[in-house]
């Protein structure tokens, strides 16, 4: 790049003539013709150099010069004031002012060129000087680990934070030496891989990487991320490596792959046990299941023996006999619903159509209200939107709920249970609503725990299983059940059941009820 020289004269003869001397130098002239014009140019353009008339009108030479050296963006660019004075005083106001030289009117055309060729020479390699000052500084204080190698890998300079690292867990560095002395194979691939930046052929890369690198050490193999840059020097290109101990980065990262591992494996292993357990499970219940069907089917022979006619019976005795074979038959199917409806959950099944629930709801009210003694009571079921359940899912749910209204009612004078369904933020919800005894609020979560049994329970059978089966029911197919309830003013149990799954999506599995 040639030197940047500004012309400062108010005369246009003066500036043309200082151009026609400069020009066939190839330098880059720029001409202003008074004092703040000069002061905003060597501002913008930071010349090399600066000729100054000192004789202007208004802002003189000497002004400018002061002006310029107080600006430090420009106090260092050198001053050449041109003068027609030759008197010992304004030579000393000048240096006072700031000029670096002077040179009078009228001037020797190639004393003036050797003299601006000098001075541009020396600002240029103060420039350099330093830049590379900045450098050497930048290069010390950097804090990554920085070598210079040729590109035999040959160490030529390394900053004192490399010096430090490497001497930690591998030979020191030494200018002339192999900086992969000691180094692995395969590190040394991947460092010949990155000295290609300082090939001589000019279509070399100029920047490699990053790439991790492994080196061996006293305490475990240490991991950098390393980056290469090419740097033009003369004879031959160098390459600027950058070093970046990312060791404990690495250490944990392979800490939390390891543990995944360990995860993966005992989730599998308890996946494993948990379908064990819940295939045994299943055989438990089928075997309960046939135990149960056994005297079910003896009492079902029986009392249908009685209601045939083997033995002469009343009116009345019929009448119990009818409904101990109606029970019987309810227990059998429960029985066989029940069975069906653990395999659903145990395959993860969850329903993924809609179904109406009123006929489900209706048939279910209708046999547990004839098991009831007067007074009989009322059962109001209002219109229900369509579910995502199974009608097993609803028979089960429901026979429970239906069941605990018409029992925790049955001492009200006027026993009532209503059946309907009211809208919430998250879609219609299906309620079973009694004028029983009730329950206070702060015993609403209480209501679905194992065995549960609430003060307003007593005088009642009961275990308090039900609404805990209930619940992992409603729970499985990711629906939701809650209570609201009054000492003395009756309970109401809500169930919101989920939105079926989008037609070709995948339904989410079920956990199996335990």
């Amino acid at each position: 790049m040639s030197a940047r020289i500004l012309l400062v004269d108010d005369h246009e003869t003066n500036l043309a003539t200082l151009e026609a001397i400069l020009a066939p130098e190839g330098y880059e002239l720029h001409a202003v013709s008074d004092g703040e014009a000069a002061c905003a140019a060597a501002v913008s353009l930071a010349p090399d150099l600066i000729l100054l008339d000192v004789m202007m009108p208004g802002m003189d030479g000497y002004a400018v010069c002061r002006k310029i050296r107080e600006t430090p963006a420009v106090t260092s660019v050198p001053i050449m004031m041109v003068t027609a004075l030759h008197d010992r005083e304004s030579r000393l106001a000048g240096i006072a002012a700031g000029a670096d030289d002077f040179i009078s009117k009228p001037f020797p055309v190639e004393e003036l060129r050797v003299r601006i060729r000098t001075i541009t020479r020396l600002n240029r390699y103060r420039a350099i000087a330093d830049q590379r000052t900045r450098f050497e500084r930048l290069f010390e204080l950097a804090p990554s680990a920085i070598v210079v190698a040729d590109a035999g890998g040959a160490v030529v300079s390394a900053n004192r934070r490399a010096a430090a690292l490497f001497s930690a867990f591998s030979a020191p560095l030494e200018t002339g030496k192999k900086l992969a002395a000691g180094w692995s194979d395969a590190a040394c691939a991947r460092l010949d891989e990155l000295l290609r930046v300082a090939d001589p052929d000019p279509a070399a890369n100029a920047v490699a990487g990053p790439c991790e690198l492994r080196l061996p050490g006293a305490d475990g193999d240490r991991v950098f991320h390393v980056s290469a840059a090419r740097l033009d020097e003369r004879p031959a290109p160098l390459a600027l490596l950058s070093f970046d101990d990312i060791t404990a980065e690495v250490r944990a990262r392979e800490q939390v792959e390891s543990m995944n591992r360990r995860l993966d494996a005992l989730v599998r292993e308890r996946t494993t046990r948990l379908e064990e357990a819940n295939q045994l499970l299943m055989s438990y219940a089928l075997f309960v299941a046939h135990d149960l069907r056994s005297p079910l089917s003896a009492m079902k022979g029986y009392v249908s023996l009685l209601l045939g006619g083997m033995f002469p019976v009343g009116p009345e005795v019929r009448d119990c006999l009818g409904r101990a074979a109606s029970a019987a038959g309810m227990m059998e199917e429960m029985i066989s619903d029940t069975l069906a409806l653990a395999s659903d959950e145990h395959a993860g099944r969850r329903p993924e159509g809609m179904v109406d629930p009123r006929s489900v709801i209706e048939r279910l009210c209708g046999r547990l209200t004839a098991f009831r003694p007067s007074p009989r009571p009322r059962v109001i079921i209002h219109p229900l939107p369509p579910v995502c359940a199974s009608e097993l899912m609803l028979e089960r749910v429901f026979f429970n709920l239906v069941s605990n209204a018409l029992k925790y009612s049955a001492r009200s004078a006027d026993p009532l249970v209503e059946i309907g369904a009211q809208d919430t933020p998250e879609g219609p919800a299906l309620f079973v609503r009694d004028n029983g005894v009730g329950f206070s609020p702060g015993e609403a979560e209480a209501l679905f725990a194992d065995f549960s049994r609430l003060s307003s329970a007593e005088g009642h059978d009961g275990v308090g299983l039900g609404l805990a089966l209930v619940a992992r029911l409603v729970r499985s197919i990711q629906g939701r059940i809650w209570a609201e309830g009054s000492p003395g003013r009756g309970a109401t149990f809500y169930v919101l059941f989920p939105s079926p799954a989008p037609a070709g999506a995948a339904s989410p599995p079920c956990p199996a009820i335990s």
